[in-house]
């Protein structure tokens, strides 16, 4: 069985507000913590999830998500 092709997920911290955002279309790969600061839980997603991370890559409004 062929390994799924993967989609590497980028998090510029120093541009990220936190407003959440990607947590809410996203829960499992981003995460707010209770110090209200993003968690990333992967730094990599299966390649079937690309529509669902472009959507989450063109809501950042702070464009700190990319591949």
């Amino acid at each position: 069985m062929k390994d799924p092709e993967m989609i590497n997920v980028k998090v510029d911290f120093g541009r990220c507000d936190a407003n959440g955002t990607c947590a809410a279309l996203m829960p499992d790969v981003f995460e707010i913590g209770a110090d209200g600061s993003l968690a990333q839980l992967k730094t990599r997603i299966e390649d079937d999830r690309q529509e669902e991370f472009d959507e989450v890559v063109l809501c950042c409004p702070m464009g700190a998500i990319s591949r």
